[in-house]
């Protein structure tokens, strides 16, 4: 047999313990169906698959994950790392966890259950783990929670930057749905009307000024409707360190000015479509206009912070800012984004930076390893610019999908699961988010829990199955 062999044993082996780390785990399948799945594979004859044993398996996974990231913490370089944090909080049933990640690398520094959502909390929680591994945090993105406000400028001593999520968020709740609504209500009055002139054989005024004015509700509903998806898109466009025009950049009141403007947009569009803004939607958007600007500020800051202190000429600096880095943070921008309509955009920009870079003078007089040494810089300085907290949405949302499949989530399930996305899961590039933010290489997670697991469990003799005859009586003594 295939099975008995050591190669056969081992393959054996490795496919099970993938199957309960890929379905088990990650994929939070129950022991009982993961049980069905080896029996229907007819492996239950040279391996202990009953769900009992392989929760006992999935418990011993979750107890070794945790040691493995604490080993690799404890190996990587010891130097201080200046990150981009966002915190958020998700609320499953009866408890909460608190989620702090480095944007630019993904790595997830804390994914807590807890019972409160205060200050004290997050600061207890968070301060001693970055502590710990020589993290500070330049610029701290998150929702206008006032817990995590204060964490960013008390806790973080940071800038605290809005989060343009929550803030495109919220003005499409108020206005999206319902102009979305009209507009469909209206094609449909349209379609109606149009279908029944043609219809009737002779000319009815009545029905042809009936699809007139369907035409005509129509035509500014389907304007409005457009008005609305380019501002609520131009807030995106108006919170960027560079303009799309070629050699120009945007700093804190350029970006307040245009949010301004894209604020009287909306309330036009809102006061066209006869829409009462009853949760006080712009007053909100308002005022988080000054810090959605200070994160396009903070970042350069923070990019003539580094400047200075590597003491660069005028010539370098002004070729920094105006040809390499936008040239670099565009074209970092297309690959990013999904939507067609900025992606056309961030190309356009794109293009004509990279033309005024090459045809910029200065290029052509540094060598080619002073070239390659601030193109690493520039890609750097570029992921480190954030402006939303989405990938702490998306961690959320994976987490509920999680709690809601109707098995919950436990601390330790939970801990495993923080392991997993910060050792196991690799980009397109083959890094994990560990890997980005040392710098270096770790262990294949994979590789080492499969020796750290030890035996699989043998499987169980059945038990005569005894077949029970309503019609025998046992004789009982009187």
């Amino acid at each position: 047999m295939f099975w008995e062999t050591e190669v056969g044993e081992a393959w054996l082996r490795r496919m099970m313990l993938a199957t309960l780390y890929i379905f088990g785990l990650d994929c939070h399948v129950g022991a009982d169906k993961l049980a069905q799945f080896f029996k229907l594979i007819r492996i239950d004859t040279h391996v202990g698959v009953s769900p009992s044993a392989l929760r006992q398996q999935l418990r011993h996974m979750e107890n070794l994950l945790p040691l493995f990231q604490q080993q690799c913490e404890n190996s990587a370089s010891v130097q201080p790392r200046t990150i981009v944090a966002a915190m958020d909080e998700t609320f499953f049933g009866d408890f909460l966890i608190l989620v702090l990640m480095d944007l630019s690398s993904g790595y997830l520094f804390l994914e807590e259950i807890s019972d409160d959502r205060r200050f004290d909390t997050w600061y207890k929680k968070a301060i001693p783990r970055l502590k710990a591994l020589g993290i500070e945090v330049n610029h701290a993105v998150s929702d206008r929670a006032k817990a995590l406000i204060k964490l960013a400028i008390t806790g973080f001593d940071c800038q605290s930057g809005a989060d343009l999520f929550h803030v495109q968020q919220d003005i499409s709740k108020w206005l999206g749905a319902v102009i979305g609504r009209r507009h469909e209500q209206a094609k449909a009055q349209l379609e109606t009307a149009a279908a029944l002139l043609q219809k009737k054989t002779d000319n009815n005024l009545a029905e042809l000024v009936q699809v007139v004015d369907a035409e005509r509700v129509y035509q500014q509903i389907k304007e409005t409707r457009a008005a609305y998806h380019e501002n609520l898109a131009g807030i995106s466009e108006e919170v960027h360190p560079f303009s799309f025009e070629p050699k120009k950049i945007n700093r804190a009141e350029l970006v307040i000015s245009r949010l301004e403007r894209r604020a009287q947009a909306f309330e036009k569009i809102a006061q066209s479509q006869a829409i009462t803004d009853l949760k006080q939607t712009m007053n909100k958007f308002r005022n988080q206009v000054n810090d959605l600007a200070g994160n396009v500020e903070t970042w350069w800051r923070w990019v003539m912070e580094i400047l200075t202190g590597l003491s660069v000429d005028e010539a370098t600096e002004n070729w920094l800012i105006y040809s390499l880095l936008p040239t670099v943070y565009w074209h970092q921008q297309l690959h990013k984004t999904q939507n067609p309509k900025q992606r056309e955009k961030y190309r356009q920009a794109w293009q004509q930076a990279a033309q005024h870079l090459q045809a910029n003078a200065f290029t052509v007089t540094l060598s080619e390893c002073e070239l390659q040494r601030w193109l690493e810089w520039a890609e750097w300085m570029a992921r480190n610019f954030h402006r939303s907290s989405s990938a702490v949405e998306g961690r959320n949302g994976y987490l509920s999908q999680m709690y809601h499949n109707g098995r919950g989530l436990t601390e330790k399930r939970l801990r495993a699961l923080t392991v997993i996305h910060n050792f196991g899961l690799k980009r397109v590039d083959g890094t994990t988010a560990a890997m980005r933010l040392f710098g270096q290489t770790f262990p294949d997670l994979f590789s080492w829990l499969m020796a750290e697991m030890g035996d699989l469990p043998l499987p169980r003799k059945g038990k005569k199955r005894i077949d029970r005859n309503p019609l025998f009586l046992k004789s009982v003594p009187a």
